[in-house]
């Protein structure tokens, strides 16, 4: 038996809820996460189902370097505690993420 896929596809505009900046829908891939700040918004249990009901603020907390997805955010809800991962998007034509705030979650900056 062959399972569905996990991930729907959503791609929208939103307003940032920590920055409160507004954030345009991504070229290709679906954005949840805000490029100006990286933060997000705990609203999904599997990508783009839009089913948790949290509805808390991640805080990106650290980034590591994926071998076949390139560099991934690692966030923490700051309501539930649950931790999530999601892609770091690198080109963008809209906007892509932020390469300072990438870099302040090393420490470094």
């Amino acid at each position: 038996m062959i399972q569905p896929p996990i991930f729907k596809k959503m791609n929208e505009s939103f307003a940032c809820h920590h920055c409160k900046k507004d954030v345009p829908a991504a070229q290709k891939t679906c954005r949840d996460h805000c490029p100006y700040c990286l933060y997000s918004k705990h609203v999904d249990n599997n990508p783009g189902d839009r089913l948790a009901r949290c509805e808390g603020i991640l805080k990106p907390m650290a980034y590591a370097k994926h071998g076949k997805k390139g560099f991934m955010i690692h966030y923490i809800c700051q309501s539930c505690g649950q931790k999530k991962v999601n892609k770091f998007l690198e080109i963008d034509s809209h906007i892509s993420d932020s390469w300072e705030e990438l870099l302040k979650l090393s420490g470094i900056t």
